[in-house]
């Protein structure tokens, strides 16, 4: 989504729109799982904005829109995964080198989800919010990769 416009600007779209439904927010934000997510109507407006643009998949929406409600500024520029890496307080990345190699071991979706979140939450909520659900939406081993060469390539390297 961060390589298309209108996907990325739907997402923002709604993202943004949360701060207007605080109600929806608190909602999404009490979420456990992927399916909690589902029963809520906020995810559901998502879906049919992405849906419309040919991201369909029902589980992976629900996996952006349980994650993103925990993001409190878009960060754009970086990709999520160099961001984990980057220096949170001048020696330590934000994300550490075993937290995010087990990260990368994930293969379900609701292990996913709670995962993010609390990296999110690591984070201070300040993540690229496209570039974190095109990775959510294409969680394979493709994007597993790419999320290795960025981290890599921004971590501290003699924390490695």
């Amino acid at each position: 989504m961060d390589k298309n416009p209108e996907a990325c600007q739907a997402l923002l779209t709604w993202w943004k729109d949360l701060d207007n439904n605080r109600g929806d927010r608190a909602d999404l934000r009490r979420c456990h799982s992927i399916v909690d997510v589902v029963f809520n109507p906020a995810y559901h407006k998502l879906w049919l904005a992405l849906n419309k643009l040919g991201f369909g998949n029902r589980d992976s929406v629900a996996v952006i829109a349980g994650v993103l409600v925990h993001v409190k500024n878009h960060q754009a520029g970086e990709s999520f995964a160099a961001q984990m890496a980057s220096t949170k307080d001048g020696s330590n990345t934000q994300v550490s080198g075993l937290r995010f190699k087990r990260l990368l071991k994930i293969k379900d979706k609701d292990e996913l989800f709670s995962s993010i979140v609390r990296i999110v939450k690591l984070m201070d909520g300040n993540v690229n919010v496209c570039n974190l659900a095109n990775s959510l939406y294409w969680w394979n081993d493709i994007t597993k990769k790419e999320w290795a060469y960025s981290y890599y390539e921004k971590a501290p390297k003699t924390k490695i």
